[in-house]
């Protein structure tokens, strides 16, 4: 009813009250629903899915042939995994705070357990009856797996040295982001919202500051932990791609947000012209490195060159929810392959260890390796989506459930997401 119309029939008194009240419960309705500024909805999945299937690619390229490297720029593609893994984590994280501390830490948990663990106890399990079944001295530098098996199953093996290891070591990766799973949920919990945007971003800072003083205190880079590998030196990944859902009311619109892609996208590629040409050229040819060589030293890039892409991450991600993506990102076997994404990534070395052992020596630039590669790549598509379909699919259902029961009403008003590996 019109203002006017209003005020003829209830009179001045009552008016003022009444638009007192609905003032009161629009302020009330919208500290509510903080956190559902920026809709977020399954619209952007394919993108995001077509994201992580550009990142299986890479880290595919990084990893032909094990363990000598050909393509040295593939761990591009871990990082972009991080930077989507900290967004897709804290923004469902977000969603759930306004549920009590018991129901929101037990549904949060119950949910990464139906997630993690049953594709993961499958692969473990074969890869374990691998070990066993195949040479171990050919495999590994480390070849006691009596020495590292709880590492592995305690999810706390980026801890230990590099093993070698064809079948288990890419799992340093996953045990990075369980030790995430068990601090952030709590942090985003308990801290309010203005403190968590300044921890969020601090870890930008602060995990590149402990990239330089790590090699600093054990004496120089060749001794010291791999900086690569402990989470307190790669937080930032996962705190960048945080922000994107944190300060979500303050980012960038879809115009702004392409044109910080393509401008990320060009800086990357000069830096990259730069670090090759003042020293990376001698870890290979550009079309190998494009200048960012796997754990590079030259000119401190194992410091700034995390930063770099997970800068470049995010803006990607950023595209994605906006609708503003390349259009490659659109490319329907792209999603397919970031939706079977997770056994690829527990699968792909076990399948190529097995591949070695048969067909080595493997020369990666000939026709033969470029068979192989193919035939092992279709191999890996295969036994990924038999995993999605048979392991993870049910369990996802159990999981997607457990999300929309007695979920508060401005927590669904943000559309489920189903992948948030």
């Amino acid at each position: 009813m019109p203002e006017r119309k209003l005020l003829a029939v209830i009179g001045p008194g009552r008016h003022r009250n009444l638009l007192a009240g609905l003032r009161v419960e629009r302020r009330e309705r919208a500290q509510f629903t903080e956190p559902s500024v920026m809709e977020t909805g399954k619209r952007h999945l394919a993108s995001l899915d077509s994201l992580r299937g550009v990142g299986v690619i890479l880290i595919f390229a990084n990893h032909f042939i094990y363990p000598e490297y050909y393509i040295l720029f593939g761990w591009i593609g871990l990082w972009i995994f991080f930077a989507l893994s900290g967004f897709l984590i804290t923004d469902s994280l977000l969603k759930m705070k306004v549920l009590p501390i018991g129901e929101y830490i037990g549904r949060f948990y119950v949910k990464r357990a139906f997630r993690i663990l049953p594709a993961f106890v499958v692969f473990f399990s074969i890869s374990v009856a691998l070990y066993f079944i195949f040479p171990r001295r050919g495999f590994a530098v480390d070849w006691h797996f009596e020495r590292y098996w709880i590492y592995l199953v305690t999810f706390t093996f980026n801890y230990y040295p590099p093993t070698g290891s064809v079948w288990f070591s890419h799992l340093w990766s996953l045990s990075l982001e369980e030790q995430f799973y068990v601090i952030w949920p709590w942090l985003v919990f308990f801290l309010p919202m203005p403190w968590l945007k300044r921890v969020a971003p601090c870890w930008i800072l602060v995990a590149p500051a402990l990239r330089v003083v790590l090699p600093w205190f054990y004496g120089d880079r060749a001794n010291a932990p791999a900086v690569e590998t402990w989470l307190v030196c790669q937080a930032d990944a996962l705190a960048i791609g945080g922000c994107i859902a944190v300060f979500r009311d303050k980012l960038p619109g879809p115009g702004r947000s392409k044109k910080l892609m393509w401008m990320m996208t060009a800086a990357v590629i000069v830096i990259g012209l730069v670090n090759y040409f003042t020293g990376a050229s001698a870890d290979g040819a550009y079309f190998r490195t494009l200048g960012l060589p796997h754990g590079g030293d030259f000119n401190y890039q194992y410091v700034w060159g995390y930063s770099l892409i997970n800068i470049w991450a995010a803006t990607l991600i950023l595209c994605c929810l906006q609708g503003t993506a390349p259009s490659i990102l659109n490319f329907q076997p792209l999603v397919f392959l970031g939706r079977i994404s997770y056994g690829a990534y527990l699968s792909h070395l076990p399948l190529l260890g097995i591949y070695l052992y048969f067909f080595r020596p493997i020369n990666a630039f000939s026709i033969r390796g470029s068979v192989i590669f193919l035939i092992w790549f279709a191999s890996v598509i295969l036994v990924s989506w038999l995993s999605f379909r048979f392991i993870e699919l049910p369990f996802l259902r159990i999981k997607n459930r457990l999300g929309k029961e007695r979920v508060p009403v401005s927590i669904q008003s943000l559309p489920e997401r189903e992948h948030a590996r």
